[in-house]
């Protein structure tokens, strides 16, 4: 077998290699069939390379497909008990587990006690320790166990809350606020966890709206005013809270233009904030503001009024408890109105001519005009009012009336014409007895009315007001005495010629309704008088000045009524009289004339008195006639 396969393959070699043609087998052709195919003469239908459903791929089996199916199902497990443990796993914690109700009211009335509750759940599995409260009160808030005390935070320690436990807790405080504001409390509770040290939290905001303003404001004022015109703003103050308001404050924002006059009650900052104290449920308070508003025709002007709680030393509040906001309209003056007394200021018992003066400031003619002149104030005389010019005195009211049936000129008044009528005032002749009137005044109020031709036409009106004021008196008496007074006196009574005698001299001032300042008090020494340098009492600053020989007393101040309802202001001084030959038969000067002079806080204007000289002849009870006159 082997020899007959190594006979083939030799064969086969010799073939492969041989140059002999004969010996390579010859090549047989199988015969082809005569038969024609039937080819197609175009293209047919496009074919469709769509996979046929029903081919289906073979899954590969390989290590990597197997590998990225088992991470994702891994991947998938974790999420999952991750969640669990997170959301509801056993020992672990989560503030969404921790539940703060709170139960209160949606509104409360301002200055009333308002409660709040909170109620804490733990639904977490584990107990939470070191519980703390922490509160954040909105402004208005006050301690309801001590009073006046505003708070503003708050730290209450709860300690353990046990899982599944759950604890209550209630906030007191009485809070105030404007009507429809909104306040707003934070409670932040914090805890921790047996076993760490991180502190957990959870924060609930509680919302309650103000039903009601503790203080009620009413505003009384005018609508319209001419420009420069003087006003007055009246604010009624009623508290109408159930607890006493404490350290009430009044604050008013004015406008560009006006200028604060005065008030009924003295302002305690910035002539615009006012103290009224206390305020008990249905208590009062009234302030009366003057002033002036000062603007162009058709002008709106607003003041913001407001009322609050004193908050510490300092005369403002945080809190508003009531607020308002006014608006005045500035209009043009209808009639050019001014008031013209002959003095401005005046002596008591002083008669006082007022001329009223008006122009027509429209374009168009003024028919049937009247004029009202209220008059008042604390020194008026009413029985020595007197309307000239056709008026007359309205004394149920204090009120002088003109109109067109007692002045032509009121009967129609073409643009730019003027008038003027008058009335005579005076005032008490004496203002401190029975009892002291103390900066006297008389007021004038003038209204003129008048109806408007023209397709403006209606009823107009101007007013204008003035206050007279009422100077004080100053009262100077200078008096020589011998043996009344401080000191002691020596030398012969009459004097001699060229012996030296001493006298007492006396300077008394007394002064009636307003506070003097500045005063002072001044005479001079005449030749043969000299000073001894005396004075009672010591504390009282008199000085003497050699080189012009005035003596002079710096008073200072000078109050209201001293003389009259309170010690006069008097020093005592001793000067000493040698006489001359040539004096023999007279009573010499010891004194030139004493002046006096001060400022009166009231006008601002300046006070004057003055005393005779004093001289030789005393005022002692024991004095008889001729010891004042030198003798030999």
């Amino acid at each position: 077998m082997v020899e007959s396969e190594e006979s083939s393959i030799e064969r086969l070699k010799r073939t492969l290699y041989s140059r002999n043609e004969n010996l390579v087998p010859k090549e047989k052709r199988t015969p082809v069939s005569p038969h024609e195919s039937d080819v197609p003469t175009d293209w047919g239908d496009k074919p469709d390379f769509a996979i046929s459903p029903d081919v289906v791929m073979k899954k590969n089996n390989s290590f990597f497909n197997r590998f990225l199916l088992g991470s994702l199902v891994f991947f998938i497990i974790s999420i999952g008990i991750a969640s669990f443990i997170f959301l509801d796993g056993i020992n672990m914690i989560s503030s969404n587990n921790l539940t703060v109700e709170v139960v209160a009211p949606t509104s409360v009335s301002s200055g009333e006690e308002l409660s709040v509750g909170l109620t804490i759940v733990n639904g977490n599995r584990t107990d939470l320790e070191d519980v703390s409260l922490f509160v954040t009160y909105p402004d208005g808030a006050y301690s309801v166990t001590e009073e006046d005390r505003p708070i503003v935070h708050d730290e209450v320690k709860l300690g353990i809350i046990q899982k599944g436990d759950r604890m209550e807790y209630v906030v007191r405080t009485i809070l105030f606020g404007e009507k429809d504001t909104v306040k707003s409390f934070n409670f932040r509770i914090e805890y921790k966890v047996k076993g760490s040290n991180a502190t957990f939290s959870k924060e609930k905001v509680y919302d309650v709206i103000m039903g009601s303003s503790p203080i009620l404001l009413e505003v009384k004022y005018p609508k319209e005013v001419n420009s420069n015109q003087e006003i007055t703003i009246s604010l009624d103050i009623t508290s109408n809270s159930s607890v006493p308001i404490k350290d009430t404050l009044v604050k008013v924002e004015y406008p560009y233009g006006f200028t604060y006059k005065s008030s009924n009650i003295k302002p305690v900052r910035d002539n615009s904030v006012w103290s009224i104290g206390d305020l008990k449920n249905g208590d009062k308070k009234t302030i009366d503001i003057v002033g002036t508003l000062l603007g162009q025709n058709l002008e709106d002007r607003s003041f913001r009024i407001s009322a609050g709680t004193k908050t510490g030393d300092v005369y403002d509040f945080d809190t508003t408890l009531v607020s308002t906001t006014i608006t005045m309209g500035i209009r043009k003056s209808f009639f050019d109105l001014s008031i013209v007394p002959n003095n401005n200021e005046s002596l008591p018992g002083t008669s006082i001519t007022t001329y009223v003066k008006w122009q027509n400031t429209l374009p168009d003619k003024v028919f049937d005009s009247h004029i009202e002149v209220v008059v008042s104030g604390n020194a008026l005389d009413r029985s020595k009012v007197f309307a000239g010019s056709g008026g007359f005195y309205r004394s149920l009211d204090d009120t002088v009336l003109w109109d067109k049936n007692s002045t032509d000129s009121l009967i129609e008044m073409s643009p730019g014409e003027s008038g003027e009528v008058s009335l005579s005032v005076s005032s008490l002749q004496n203002l401190v007895q029975p009892k002291l009137i103390k900066n006297p005044n008389i007021n004038l109020k003038v209204n003129m009315t008048g109806e408007r031709s023209g397709r403006d036409g209606g009823t107009i009106s101007s007013t204008e007001n003035i206050t007279i004021k009422i100077l004080p008196v100053m009262n100077l008496s200078a008096k020589t005495f011998r043996s009344v007074g401080p000191f002691s006196n020596i030398g012969a009574i009459p004097p001699k010629a060229d012996k030296e005698t001493t006298y007492t001299v006396n300077w008394l001032l007394t002064n009636t309704t307003s506070d003097l300042k500045d005063t002072t008090v001044r005479a001079e020494l005449p030749q043969g008088v000299s000073w001894k340098g005396e004075v009672s009492p010591a504390s009282e600053r008199v000085t003497y000045n050699p080189s012009t020989r005035i003596v002079s007393w710096e008073v200072g101040n000078v109050s209201a009524g001293s003389g009259f309802i309170s010690s006069a202001k008097q020093i005592y001084f001793k000067v000493g009289l040698i006489p001359s030959i040539s004096q023999v038969g007279s009573a010499p000067e010891l004194t030139s004339a004493v002046d006096a002079s001060a400022t009166d806080t009231y006008t601002e204007k300046q006070i004057k008195s003055n005393a005779l000289p004093t001289t030789t002849r005393f005022s002692d009870p024991s004095f008889a006639s001729g010891q004042d006159q030198v003798v030999n």
